[in-house]
């Protein structure tokens, strides 16, 4: 008996191997199918002032709410974000315009391209970048933060190209939309920014280009976190924390990342960088997810 016990147990065992085996060839395919598929994307014609207001201004939203230099570094040469092997090695380019950057090959056109519409040079989607929030940048904010880039002083030296581990490679394949080119109306006009003023209307904008989507979930009622093991998003809307908390205390949390209990927010919460925000700014966040429909927490 115990023979023929073993024999079923060694065709469920290489049945099972076969599924894993054809599981992970179908995933590498497919991944590698949405990865080398082309965008064809007309830039659309943006004026990319020099003056030093534009620039400042670029600098605030680059060093803000849009995050480019917590990914890129603080000067812009890239570095590595995420190294996992079972995630993968997501590793920020150097946008400067040093021997290596982008900003050494980039045309206004390809800026517009990369930043609005998650699309490379050669017209491959950019991985790990959320440009599906930025494609909602006024033309004024998205021409500020081209100019600041264009003009960061030059650092030499590529960076290594990024590898998408086994995790993000089945992300990809089962939600095509990891990719932002994917999740991008091309066709949409670049939108009008709302007056900047402590508003709900403002706030929302703000939300919508600053990543607080991308972590938080579609609805900001929280999400599973992007890494394993990693602490899950909050859930932004009055049916979360949020729902205690004062002006202030949102304020102090972004600014120091100090929640109302005293206890330290989550190191993958980038409060260092939206605590730069100005105060209208930040006023204006709260008004807005203060406005919001209260939701239950997903995570």
């Amino acid at each position: 008996m115990a023979r023929p016990v073993l024999r079923w147990i060694g065709y469920i065992a290489g049945a099972l191997l076969v599924l894993v085996l054809a599981f992970a060839v179908t995933v590498h395919a497919v991944s590698s199918a949405r990865l080398s598929r082309t965008y064809e994307i007309a830039a659309e014609p943006v004026a990319i002032p020099g003056d030093s207001a534009t620039i400042a201004r670029g600098e605030h939203l680059a060093r803000s709410r849009l995050g480019c230099a917590d990914c890129h570094g603080p000067d812009l040469a890239g570095r590595p974000v995420v190294e996992s092997d079972m995630f993968g090695h997501f590793i920020a380019p150097n946008l400067t315009r040093g021997e290596g950057g982008l900003g050494a090959q980039f045309t206004d056109a390809d800026w517009i391209r990369s930043v609005r519409h998650g699309v490379k040079r050669d017209g491959r989607p950019v991985v790990f970048m959320p440009s599906d929030e930025f494609s909602r940048l006024s033309e004024d904010d998205l021409a500020a933060v081209i100019a600041f880039v264009k003009q960061v002083p030059p650092v030499n030296g590529a960076q290594p190209a990024s590898r998408l581990g086994p995790i993000a490679r089945a992300l990809v394949t089962f939600n095509p939309r990891m990719l932002p080119a994917a999740a991008i109306d091309h066709t949409s006009p670049i939108p009008a920014a709302p007056m900047a003023e402590v508003s709900p209307r403002y706030g929302e904008y703000l939300t919508n280009t600053g990543g607080c989507r991308g972590c938080h979930g579609p609805d900001l009622a929280g999400a599973k976190p992007m890494e394993p093991g990693g602490v899950p998003p909050a859930n932004l809307t009055p049916g979360g924390p949020l729902a205690t908390w004062t002006e202030a205390d949102f304020v102090r949390a972004l600014r120091e990342g100090v929640r109302p209990d005293g206890s330290a927010l989550s190191p993958s919460m980038p409060w260092k960088a939206m605590g730069r925000m100005t105060d209208l700014e930040l006023h204006a966040l709260y008004a807005y997810l203060k406005s919001i429909p209260p939701k239950p927490g997903k995570a």
